[in-house]
């Protein structure tokens, strides 16, 4: 493969992140960074002076940085959810291939604008939902492919995480559902567990395109901390045929679980889980694969290299793949049409990380089991939930909800 020149914008945030992939592979050869964009460089020295040692020229404009860096191949975009948009149908349109930082857009109508843009202009459009990298989730999308499993009824995520008072102060716009006048929508599915809820979506993809357009929504939002967005959720999405997709997320729970999908079929089941496992179990008995930890943003990036230069190879997430995520995204919000706030009698404080985390024990505890049932949690019921009305998403392609604050 020969050498690809790339572009960054933004450097702070996950952007990060992205930078010591950048320098991981610029020491390898098999790759250079022209130049970077960040609007603030001042507060991330460090980094500038990092890229600037390995040959990357500073910008503060991404449009004047692409404008004078005409050899570059792609651009990373690594900025706000709400900026994804008109910054990658910009780059697009100037002629370079894409990764953008998950999720793509915020909005159907985004998200739509992006694959037109994408498709008029024939550029390559990534999506950094890393996890969809790991051999094995890819081998369990070839396994749901092949039919393995007989026919899938139903494919559930469940993600219980803990996150501090410190993580919602981390940036003005975390923990809001608009930010300057613009959706953000930050919430448990949107943005630390959407990789949970995408991966869940391309697994119905694998069997057949179909079934990744839900026909209808249902979603129950809530919080025990002071934010706009949700930090507990539950999504149960119905798909073409039989096929249910359920989602059940925290970000109280007491520690950091190891998220996992369940897909259940009618000749067997399988459970993949963000330690790179898989575990299939059939007629035939039970077999696990257990693959060594990945750099997968690393994957993600060798992905579109591998498809620029062979237009055969497809990408692990394309813009276009990632639409039934915005989808079902903006039906959650339609049917729960508010966040709930969760009564101090059901949360329990206490210090963590430096900082404070706010508890939910009984949801904690019921966890696995109300995934089992496939029930939404006003179903279970609980004290703190509330019914919400289920939403058909058949034709939809514009979201246009206002939020107001609810309480329980």
């Amino acid at each position: 493969m020969r050498t690809y020149r790339a572009a960054l914008i933004g450097i702070g945030g996950f952007g990060e992140h992205h930078v010591k992939i950048i320098e991981e592979l610029v020491r390898e050869g098999s790759f250079k960074l022209t130049a970077f964009t960040e609007i603030r460089p001042e507060a991330f020295p460090a980094t500038v002076s990092l890229l600037t040692r390995i040959g990357a020229v500073p910008y503060t404009d991404y449009e004047h940085m692409l404008a004078e860096q005409k050899d570059t191949d792609f651009v990373i975009i690594a900025t706000p959810i709400s900026t994804h948009k008109t910054i990658a149908t910009r780059v697009m349109s100037m002629g370079y291939h894409v990764i953008v930082e998950k999720p793509p857009a915020v909005t159907i109508q985004d998200i739509d604008e992006m694959i037109q843009v994408q498709k008029q202009t024939g550029k390559k459009c990534q999506v950094n939902f890393q996890n969809t990298s790991l051999r094995s989730f890819r081998q369990m999308l070839s396994l749901l492919e092949q039919g393995a499993i007989g026919e899938v009824t139903q494919i559930t995520g469940v993600g219980r995480w803990r996150r501090t008072k410190a993580y919602y102060a981390r940036t003005p716009w975390a923990g809001k559902l608009t930010y300057n006048g613009q959706y953000v929508l930050d919430g448990t599915f949107t943005n630390p567990l959407a990789h949970l809820l995408n991966n869940c979506l391309q697994a119905a993809g694998a069997i057949s395109p179909e079934l990744m357009i839900p026909q209808s929504v249902q979603a129950e939002l809530y919080h025990v901390n002071d934010i706009e967005g949700d930090d507990v959720s539950c999504i149960r999405a119905e798909m073409p045929g039989q096929l249910k997709v359920n989602f059940y997320a925290m970000l109280c729970h007491t520690d950091n679980a190891r998220p996992f999908i369940q897909v259940q079929g009618s000749e067997g089941s399988m459970r993949w889980s963000y330690d790179n496992s898989l575990i299939v179990r059939t007629a035939k008995g039970e077999e696990k694969f257990q693959y060594e930890e990945e750099n997968r943003v690393r994957n993600m990036y060798l992905n579109l290299m591998q498809a620029i230069e062979d237009e055969h190879v497809p990408l692990y997430s394309s813009i276009e793949a990632c639409r039934s995520y915005v989808l079902v995204s903006n039906g959650v919000y339609e049917s729960a049409r508010g966040v709930v706030a969760i009564d101090s009698q059901y949360v329990q404080e206490i210090e963590a990380e430096g900082s404070t985390a706010r508890l939910l024990p009984a949801l904690s505890e019921q966890m696995h089991d109300i995934a089992d049932r496939g029930v939404l949690y006003s179903e279970v019921p609980f004290p703190w939930a509330r019914k919400t009305r289920r939403v058909d998403m058949r034709g939809y392609n514009h979201f246009a909800v206002t939020f107001a604050g609810v309480k329980s």
